[in-house]
């Protein structure tokens, strides 16, 4: 897991200084190894400069032979993530006398496209971003894995071309401020998140990205960049097999990959169904002694606790990690506002975790296996999920089944008024709220960006969207990515093997059984390690104290709103800081949460230099 930044200038070499300022930007992604290239090229219109940089985090074959940025003949790689059957492609092009010089994944990657052969990308089991210079076609190649678990974003101007895995270091090179895009700071304003969507635009102005699942272009003579889409979240089926030996296999085959390290790994054990799911199969085919597990105390819910009767239960040894809501706790915000690079949720994913990843970078433990994918590829979100499921059964006249999917969970409302769940949301709902100024024709034409708030789709094609480029998924591994990259931390995620993609069609009946969720997953405990997670009904995700965090800060909170450009405009920003002054419960409404978000992230990528 690294880092890259790549520039190329047509009126005038690359600023060495500024092309290093932005690479070491970015050197919490990779802080083993720093490497650069310069390199210059004559068009018959121009001469081009670029400069290609790259922070390595050692994790495949350790020597210097595999630093990046990674030569292979005179093409230029760089390159960030894991491929974990690169053993299989290696020993594929060995046979046809191809040599190889390291023991990495980066050289697999760079010798086959070297070869010409980019459609091996299909092969590739693993995370990944990448930008791959063909010195003969002067083409740049660009990739991002097919849900994008790693970030790659570029700038594009009439002299100027950035590719970075990092916002802010194309920021830094350009010397320029950014400019939030309006509907995605509504969106967040109205509804409390920044959903990617199905383009290349992102959250700030100029600043693109190469979607997840596509393939990317950039012609340096004709300077123009086009993208291609080589995986499709809704209709690419691997295999129609959804017998529960064929889940086992692949859940095996899948754990057992993500083992491919030459560094030590950690296992996050949350408590739920998805990460024991993990600790079950090491267990059962003895290799928990590969991992060393980590557990997380909020101090606000069960989940510790099932996590540590599964280690009891195991006799494993478990390291347990306390949260701390310490007066440091403001510094830690702004230091996720600066490496999320967007807004976010005040949820425990978004904000707590990343506490959790420093303290297993303190072990140097650069590895973690998480159970990320778990719910949006075997339905784990009974308000989100379920009311689709609901409709289509009712629908298809599936009584006994939606009977007894409510008569199991008569408390939950998403349930027993699925078709509540499933409607477009309008920020016109919004209207009456005194803290926003926002015109109502922007207020009427601002619809949510989830993907999934249309009462249309059929339950498959709600988990499809959830996975695709625009969905949940996406939002959750951006939060994941640079929570765990703070400290230096890879994190895997079994559950996105490309293999187990298609259990997402397994349907509904499998996946909801009485009142259990996820019930394919629940099932498999018995074929290795039953755990007592295994029919826990309801897991709380993991919490922050919001309450606690805004009491304490108070005032630093405040103040840093009412300094907020952005806020000015879509805000009554100085009523909201009198009130909230008075009344602390304001200061923590949601409204208030998505005020301090803006102002957040507005204020650590200003002072970005």
């Amino acid at each position: 897991m690294c880092g890259f930044f790549q520039v190329i200038e047509r009126n005038k070499p690359v600023d060495k200084k500024d092309f290093l300022n932005s690479l070491s930007s970015m050197q919490h992604r990779g802080p083993d190894a720093q490497g650069y290239k310069f390199e210059e090229i004559q068009t018959p219109t121009s001469k081009i400069h670029m400069a290609f940089g790259h922070q390595r985090l050692s994790i495949l074959d350790l020597d210097t032979r595999s630093d990046q940025p990674f030569l292979d003949d005179e093409n230029i790689l760089l390159f960030n993530g894991e491929i974990y059957n690169y053993k299989t492609i290696k020993e594929k092009y060995q046979k046809e006398s191809i040599f190889y010089k390291t023991n990495s994944d980066t050289e697999v990657v760079a010798k086959s496209f070297s070869m010409k052969n980019f459609d091996d990308i299909s092969e590739f089991n693993g995370m990944w971003a990448l930008s791959f210079y063909e010195k003969e076609s002067s083409n740049i190649f660009l990739s991002r894995d097919r849900y994008g678990k790693k970030p790659l974003f570029y700038y594009l101007d009439e002299n100027i071309f950035c590719v970075s895995s990092t916002i802010k270091a194309i920021k830094i090179y350009l010397n320029k401020n950014l400019k939030f895009n309006e509907k995605y700071l509504l969106n967040y304003l109205l509804f409390g998140d920044m959903f990617p969507t199905d383009t290349s635009s992102t959250h700030f102005d100029d600043i693109k990205q190469i979607l997840p699942g596509h393939n990317g272009s950039f012609n340096i003579h004709k300077w123009e960049i086009t993208q291609n889409k080589y995986f499709d979240a809704c209709s690419d089926i691997y295999q129609d097999d959804f017998s529960e030996n064929n889940l086992v296999r692949l859940l095996k085959q899948s754990v057992e990959l993500r083992l491919t390290s030459d560094r030590p790994i950690a296992l996050l054990l949350s408590g739920g169904i998805d990460s024991s799911l993990i600790l079950s199969i090491l267990h059962h085919y003895g290799l928990h002694n590969n991992v060393t597990v980590f557990m997380g105390d909020t101090g606000r819910s069960d989940d510790y606790l099932y996590a540590k009767k599964c280690v009891e239960q195991l006799d494993i040894k478990a390291e347990t990690i306390v949260s701390d809501y310490s007066s440091s706790a403001f510094d830690r915000f702004l230091q996720i506002c600066l490496h999320h690079e967007k807004a976010f949720p005040f949820n425990g994913n978004a904000i707590a975790m990343s506490q959790m990843y420093e303290e297993v970078s303190k072990n140097n433990i650069p590895v973690i296996l998480d159970g990320s994918g778990g719910d949006e590829i075997f339905g784990g979100y009974w308000e989100r999920y379920a009311p689709f499921a609901l409709k289509d059964a009712t629908q298809n006249s599936q009584d006994a089944w939606v009977n007894s999917i409510k008569k199991h969970n008569k408390n939950k409302k998403a349930i027993q008024n699925f078709s509540n769940y499933i409607q477009e949301e309008s920020g016109l709902k919004k209207f009456f709220n005194p803290f926003l100024k926002i015109p109502i024709n922007k207020l009427i034409n601002t619809k949510t960006l989830d993907p999934i708030k249309n009462g249309n789709l059929s339950f498959e094609d709600a988990l499809c969207q959830d996975v695709a480029p625009s969905g949940r998924l996406g939002e959750w591994i951006w939060h994941n990515d640079r929570n765990s990259m703070m400290s230096s931390v890879e994190s895997r995620s079994p559950f996105l093997d490309y293999e187990l993609h298609s259990f997402i069609h397994s349907g509904y009946q499998n996946k909801f059984h009485q009142n259990w969720n996820k019930h394919e997953l629940r099932k498999v405990f018995d074929r290795f390690t039953p755990l007592p997670t295994q029919y826990r009904a309801e897991k709380q995700g993991f919490r922050w104290d919001g309450k606690h965090f805004f009491n304490d800060n108070k005032e630093q909170i405040i103040e840093l709103i009412k300094k907020s450009e952005v806020l000015k405009e879509y805000s009554n920003q100085n009523l909201f800081c009198n009130v909230a002054t008075k009344f602390p419960k304001v200061l923590r409404s949601s409204v208030g949460k998505r005020f301090l978000g803006i102002a957040g992230v507005e204020h650590m990528m200003d002072s970005t230099t």
